[in-house]
């Protein structure tokens, strides 16, 4: 029976706030299964503590989950929609403030502001606070003065455009910051703020700050020893942030810009503004050796972590070689495992415009390069591009694995053939291949397959090593 209770509990423990209302209607459905069910479900407080106040019904669903919840703490949800819906609500909370362990609000201008005043008293056991302003006007309530500006057990803070003073704000044992705004944000003031914020393991940050004229680092960095996890949109290049900051434990660190140089194309902004000294005190910019590089994004891996780019559609339409050299002061050309994605928006995000377009380019830079695996792309145009030279030498010199993905119709495998014993002639033959058919490839590629045994001799620099033609499911390949 312990093990029964906790299921309800598990299934909604991922709604936790999130501007997201908790789903109680299963755990309500449950207790209508039968008496023993229902008997266990009212008896066990902790179930009852997620509430919705959203709208007049939910109000009324709100009393009962508050009188079966006990004495146990509460996270409450409020989408605001009006003046009637304030009252109910207010009522319930200014009793409840010391079970109070989440607060999710969403609501407009005219209600946030007022709303937000009446709450003066402390929350002493508040660990999830989000507030989001649904209005493009932003309310300026000064976040200092709700709860009394004293949130000791505060975990998770996050403000959608919702503006507020952060230097007056003291939160020690804040692990989450997600702060999303379009006034003028001092930077120093926010620097100041995460400093006062030692545990920090995750921060996202989007402002709509005008761009900044580059500036040299502070002689005093800011260390955010916890941090893990950074987010940065146009922000890592309007305001020059990452020159502020030292991250000894950044594993996770993703980038938005809209193109990735230092010049505006169009409309759009490089991804981040980086002084070459800073790149010291960001490992997970340093020794990169893998990138997965999909329509509109990349991630960039290395033995500290994964650094992620994103950009807009208008820019980066292919890969080239200024994908690969245009991150300055961030050294891309030692990657050795790549994946090119062109996919499906369901699978692998926006496709490529332009596959073909520069893709020798990139392939010239990448000389330490020994794994690709290429994804829904028509292989005519890597096919032809792996088996060409320049000056004589051989594109991809230290290429040992080619990892195919392919809808039928997409694989020419006498193209295949072809570029094998071209790398082969140049002394840079494959050691593996493999071929993978999303769909069973039908009677006449598998036909076209078949001849692979005819050259499959050829494949192979290794003396008195017969390489083996495998079949696994829809998979097909070789191995020397």
């Amino acid at each position: 029976m312990d093990v029964f209770v906790l299921i309800p509990r598990f299934t909604r423990e991922e709604e936790r706030l999130q501007f997201v209302p908790p789903t109680n209607k299963p755990l309500i459905t449950m207790t209508h299964v039968c008496r023993s069910w229902r008997n266990t479900l009212l008896s066990t407080p902790s179930l009852w503590t997620q509430i919705d106040f959203s709208l007049s019904a939910k109000s009324q669903q709100a009393e009962v989950f508050l009188r079966r919840s006990g004495n146990q703490l509460l996270d409450i949800y409020h989408h605001l929609r009006g003046r009637d819906y304030v009252e109910p609500f207010l009522s319930t909370m200014l009793h409840n403030l010391f079970r109070l362990r989440g607060l999710s609000i969403v609501s407009y201008l005219p209600y946030l502001e007022p709303l937000l005043r009446n709450f003066s008293a402390l929350a002493p056991e508040l660990k999830y606070l989000e507030i989001q302003s649904g209005s493009t006007m932003e309310p300026g309530a000064q976040l200092p003065n709700v709860f009394g500006g004293q949130m000791p057990k505060l975990t998770s803070l996050s403000l959608y455009l919702f503006h507020t003073n952060l230097c007056y704000l003291d939160l020690p044992s804040l692990t989450r910051f997600s702060f999303v705004t379009k006034k003028y944000t001092s930077i120093r003031r926010l620097i100041f703020f995460l400093e006062r914020c030692p545990l920090l393991e995750f921060v996202e940050i989007r402002l709509s700050d005008p761009l900044q004229a580059p500036t040299p680092p502070p002689r005093r960095r800011v260390c955010l020893a916890a941090l893990r996890e950074l987010r940065l949109d146009i922000t890592a290049y309007t305001t020059g942030l990452l020159d502020q900051l030292i991250l000894p434990k950044c594993t996770e660190m993703m980038l938005k810009g809209r193109s990735t140089d230092g010049t505006l194309i169009r409309r759009g902004t490089p991804v981040a503004q980086i002084h070459p000294s800073s790149i010291d005190h960001l490992p997970v910019t340093r020794g990169i050796t893998k990138a997965v590089a999909i329509g509109g994004s990349c991630t960039f891996s290395g033995p500290s972590g994964n650094l992620s780019f994103w950009w807009s559609r208008e820019i980066r339409e292919s890969v080239d070689a200024h994908f690969f050299t245009s991150f300055f002061p961030v050294s891309l050309l030692q990657i050795r495992e790549l994946l090119i994605g062109h996919g499906r928006w369901t699978r692998f995000g926006r496709a490529w415009k332009r596959v073909a377009a520069g893709l020798r380019g990139a392939f010239e830079v990448l000389t330490d390069l020994e794994g690709l695996t290429i994804v829904h792309c028509k292989m005519e145009p890597f096919l032809q591009t792996l088996g060409e030279t320049v000056d004589g030498r051989i594109l991809l010199p230290e290429l040992q694995r080619l990892t195919v993905y392919v809808w039928c119709g997409d694989m020419d495998v006498s193209a295949l053939i072809q570029c094998t014993r071209s790398r082969k002639e140049h002394f840079r033959p494959l050691e593996e291949v493999t071929v993978v058919w999303e769909k069973d490839p039908g009677a006449v590629v598998r036909d076209e397959v078949e001849s692979l045994r005819e050259f499959v001799g050829e494949l192979t620099h290794r003396v008195g090593e017969a390489p083996k033609l495998f079949w696994r499911g829809d998979e097909c390949g070789w191995r020397s």
